[in-house]
């Protein structure tokens, strides 16, 4: 049969291949195959309703075990090789070969009260069918967690050198600041335990943390050269995707492999395909939406041999438009919403020269009902009409009432079972169904197979990132060496894409000047003329924009700590600045950064502003130098920094530093003051290289951009440029320390909350809003509703199955992707406005706050401050950094649940009856409901009770708040006459539950 020539035919075949002979496909028979070699395959058969996305990291259902078929056959036996421990009660996942076929790693949790070694955690457990045959090998528990800590996704390392896998055990996440706590990290979305990778050997000791990382790292398996490929959630900011890593068995040389700018959210299961096959080169992986699509996806081929990214090819040699194929017939849908034909995941392609993959899929079904009366039934999608399936809607953008009125659900669990796909052929053929009420995953081929290279040597196709062990590195540090950070991507991350205005000042027309490239393998049309940026005797020499690498390590929050309010309004985790190290005028710079910790470096300009805010972590290990060619730079061909222009020394350059062949700009300077190396908390720079006795050799002018201790040119003290307010501890900035008292700091007449109070469009005063938080924070972070000019009606938008009101640009920018990574304080407009520069904030933002006519507000901060409120800005906006502040307990003391039960009622029955519904009202005018509005009603108690919170100024005084001063008075609304009573009076029974409620937050 065709691959997926319809829903309703692979059912079939799913009912009736158990009936087929023990034939191979040679023999004729298409409903039932057998792998060439007549091979025996494993798998896991799991309870049809557990929950499997990319985020889930250890989910457990009952009614998981291991299973073993004799052959790749539809008729053919099944061994059950967990039944003994699982009894029913306990789940099987993530069964891997061994390399000789005769073992099977794999993840089981089994209940205490099953047997002794079941631990009712998840535990890496091996069969040996070296003696026993499959069906009496011998079972035995490598693991032990029995603290709430969960192994799973093992695969063997070569020669017996035991086995790599991902566990939440870690407890290295320590405080802020001091340092001494440690404890197990959460996943981005405070929910779960992270997953990292560890090693361990053949016995299950020398476990071993190989990765660190904020999110989970998952689906390890080992590479033909040695290093070991995974699926790597990266999730900072709103970067937030699965994509191909690889690392070496010791934890080194750490980097993307494939996809961080490719089409699809999440590649999971990443696979080797056959070296000996067509598909010599290549990598198989299911790709797949982050969660709602139960881990299934479309199957897609990856050309890792000539493709870093989808459409980056090595080098101009490359025929081919794409580095990535969906091989199936028809096309699965790798996106949220109905995939009509099926889903796939867990794919295995075999190694025995027939390109074939071992595949769970499961076909597209829906719940269908005849009216809104009638009984739902399981329909397949073949059976739909094209209208049909028009109506089916992805319930991520649907409302809750949406999609209960559906009579067309996109909700039956996938049936998943194995199947056998030839891409030459697109045929699938059923090879095992599972019983009613589970499915099949992760089949594996029980066929010896090539062993990997035991030692992990360089990709030598693969450029950006080798790995080293460094002599004189300090205990418990690696070094962190990049080439030039002008070395960058077609996307220009670090070249002109990023530059403002204001980096053109002073004659800078062209900060970074470009020339073509000398490398043939480089497919950019114009890379960074990094000789002249370094001659003291060319305009380029002065108008170098990276001046900084700013290092910050992210930390994590801790388990049963809700802390999203107190983190604030933004995508991004805790961070703490780890300080900085200068950038020499090639673009190079070396610093030491701490090991197995995940990291992240910005370049930052001369006034302390990130050019991007990095969004995803990095990490080195104890000793490790991490030699990197540029900040985003091409994965293959030669550096841009290259011997021939790193030894090119032009002749306004001091020759007083001892200088080895070969050395950029930073090794030279940081082998002859090794000080360099260690980042500081101070941001200051004196120009080293330019000879004032050679011709053209003029210096580059200081830079001091400390917290306090500045100097003037003449070295005496510069104490208005000092911070006047309290200077962070350890580099951990909390806005209510550090951020607020900058607008109440004594000014004279020019202090910011005198103009900017309560009754000002931009209030900057420190009383607690409705969330906990100052009223100043909510007022920068959080623009107005944008209203439809048409009707007076607020626009609104559904985000995760809410809706949600689109708000117009905010004074300070809290958001990065890898689309659009700009820096945070270098795109906000707060930032514009307060150091009298245009850099990079929208045209909307600039209309919404237009600059202030009646005072110069870029001579209010001084530069220390200017520094700090761009720290605050670039790390994504913050409430809290340290989240062990003794003020975060008071965050958010004002519920849901509370709200829900008292305050939203009322609101419903005063406020969403009339004027402040999303979607307006029969007793208001189009057109005049929503002018100038905040408080906006949709019907959702989530983003009812957060739009509540924000009408809230002072939760100490009640009645000075919006939410009671607006319908207390009279008129209210506006246009009401005069006459009307207020919707809320003073002293109403209304009035008063809600101002009880209000005062509960104080």
């Amino acid at each position: 049969m065709r691959l997926l020539a319809g829903a309703a035919a692979l059912l079939s075949l799913v009912l009736t291949g158990c009936d087929g002979g023990d034939k191979s496909e040679a023999s004729g028979d298409k409903d039932t195959l057998t792998v060439q070699g007549d091979v025996p395959i494993a798998y896991v058969k799991r309870a049809v309703s557990i929950s499997l996305n990319p985020t889930d990291g250890a989910s457990f259902q009952p009614g998981g075990d291991l299973i073993i078929r004799q052959k790749s056959s539809a008729s053919a036996a099944e061994i059950n090789v967990t039944q003994a421990y699982t009894k029913g009660t306990g789940d099987v996942s993530d069964p891997e070969a061994s390399y000789d076929g005769k073992k099977i790693v794999f993840s089981m949790n089994c209940p205490v009260a099953n047997d002794p070694l079941c631990t009712g955690h998840w535990n890496i457990w091996e069969y040996d069918m070296t003696t026993g045959g499959l069906s009496g090998g011998t079972l035995k528990r490598l693991t032990s967690s029995t603290t709430g800590d969960d192994d799973v996704d093992p695969a063997y390392l070569p020669a017996g050198a035991g086995f790599v896998f991902a566990s939440n055990r870690q407890r290295t996440t320590v405080d802020m600041p001091s340092g001494t706590d440690s404890y197990p990290a959460l996943d981005e979305y405070e929910r779960e335990r992270v997953l990292n990778l560890y090693t361990m050997d053949a016995k299950g000791g020398a476990i071993t943390q190989i990765s660190v990382n904020q999110s989970h790292d998952r689906n390890p398996v080992v590479q033909m050269d040695g290093d070991i490929m995974f699926s790597r959630w990266d999730h900072v900011g709103n970067r937030n995707h699965f994509k191909i890593f690889t690392v070496r068995p010791d934890g080194t040389n750490m980097f993307v492999r494939y996809g961080a700018h490719s089409d699809g959210n999440s590649f999971l299961h990443p696979r080797e395909m056959d070296p000996a096959g067509a598909y010599k080169g290549f990598l198989s992986s299911d790709l797949m939406p982050l969660s709602r699509t139960h881990e299934g996806g479309a199957l897609v081929f990856v050309d890792a041999a000539n493709f870093s990214e989808q459409y980056t090819p090595a080098n101009a040699a490359v025929k081919a438009t794409s580095g990535q194929s969906y091989p199936t017939e028809q096309a699965l849908n790798f996106e949220r919403g109905v995939s009509r034909y099926g889903r796939i995941t867990t794919p295995y392609p075999l190694w025995d020269g027939s390109n074939r993959v071992l595949l769970s899929f499961a076909p597209c079904q829906v719940n269908k009902r005849a009216s809104a009366t009638a009984a739902f039934v399981v329909t397949p999608c073949a059976n739909l009409t094209e209208a049909e399936l028009a109506t089916v809607g992805d319930e991520m953008s649907q409302t809750a009432e949406q999609t209960a009125a559906a009579n067309i659900r996109n909700n039956v669990p996938p049936v998943y079972a194995v199947y056998m796909f030839d891409p030459a052929k697109k045929t699938m053929l059923i090879v095992a169904a599972p019983p009613t009420g589970f499915i099949y995953t992760d089949p594996i081929a029980l066929q010896a197979r090539k062993e990997p290279n035991p030692a992990s040597t360089a990709n030598s196709t693969m450029r950006g990132a080798l790995a080293t062990s460094g002599a004189g590195i300090p205990a418990g540090m690696g070094l962190l060496s990049v080439r030039s950070v002008y070395d960058t991507d077609g996307l220009g991350r670090m070249g002109a894409p990023v530059l403002a205005d204001a980096d053109k000042a002073d004659g800078c027309t062209t900060p970074i000047p470009t020339i073509a490239p000398t490398d043939p393998d480089d497919t950019r049309a114009q890379v960074a003329d990094l000789q002249s940026l370094k001659d003291p005797a060319k305009a380029a020499y002065y108008c170098g924009p990276a001046r900084f690498v700013r290092v910050v390590r992210a930390v994590a929050p801790k388990q049963a700590m809700a802390l999203r309010k107190a983190i604030g309004e933004t995508d991004f985790e805790p961070q703490q600045i780890l300080g900085y190290a200068p950038i020499e005028p090639d673009g190079s710079f070396q610093v030491y950064v701490p090991a197995d910790v995940p990291l992240a470096v910005a370049v930052v300009d001369g006034a302390g502003r990130a050019f991007q805010t990095h969004t995803n972590w990095i990490q080195v290990r104890p000793g490790e130098t991490r030699t990197c060619d540029g900040c985003h730079s091409p994965r293959r061909g030669a550096a841009l920094n290259s011997s021939i222009i790193k030894d090119t020394v032009p002749a306004a350059l001091t020759t007083t530093f001892a200088r080895n062949a070969g050395e950029t700009m930073a090794q030279t300077r940081t082998n002859n003051v090794a000080s360099l190396l260690v980042p500081a908390m101070d941001i200051s720079y004196t120009d080293v290289w330019a000879d004032t006795a050679k011709t053209g050799g003029k210096k580059r002018a200081d830079i001091s951009l400390k917290y306090t201790g500045n100097t003037l040119a003449d070295g005496t003290a510069d104490t208005a440029n000092d911070l006047g307010t309290p200077v962070p501890t350890k580099g951990v900035i909390n806005y209510p320390d550090h951020i607020q008292p900058l607008w109440s700091r004594d000014r004279g007449a020019n202090t910011c909350t005198k103009c900017h109070d309560a009754s000002a469009k931009l209030d900057l005063s420190g009383t607690l809003a409705g969330t906990g938080r100052m009223v100043s924070y909510e007022k920068l972070m959080l623009g107005a509703p944008k209203i439809d000019a048409k009707t007076g009606l607020p626009v609104t938008r559904i985000e995760e199955g809410e809706v949600e009101i689109v708000r117009l640009a905010a004074l300070v920018d809290n958001m990065a992707s890898e689309g659009d990574a700009l820096g945070l304080a270098r795109k906000s407009r707060l930032m514009e406005i307060l150091s009298g520069q245009t850099l990079m904030a929208g045209g909307e933002a600039r209309t919404v706050y237009p600059t202030p006519t009646t005072l110069d507000h870029s001579k209010l901060l001084n530069k220390a401050e200017l520094r700090l409120l761009a720290e605050f800005m670039d790390l994504g906006g913050k409430y809290y950094n340290d989240l062990n502040a003794g003020g975060v307990k008071d965050v958010a003391k004002l519920t849901q649940a509370s709200f829900e039960k008292t305050v939203y009622p009322i609101l419903q029955s005063t406020c969403g009856a009339s004027c402040h519904q999303a979607i307006g009202s029969k007793s208001t005018p189009a057109g005049t409901a929503f002018r100038q509005n905040r408080f906006v009603l949709t019907g959702s108690p989530e983003g009812d009770f957060n739009v509540t919170l924000s009408m809230i100024s002072d939760v100490c005084t009640p009645g000075s708040s919006y939410l009671l001063t607006r319908p207390s008075t009279v008129p209210h609304p506006a246009s009401a006459s005069a006459s009307a009573p207020a919707v809320l009076p003073v002293g109403s029974a209304n009035y008063n539950t809600i101002a009880t409620w209000i005062s509960g937050g104080c």
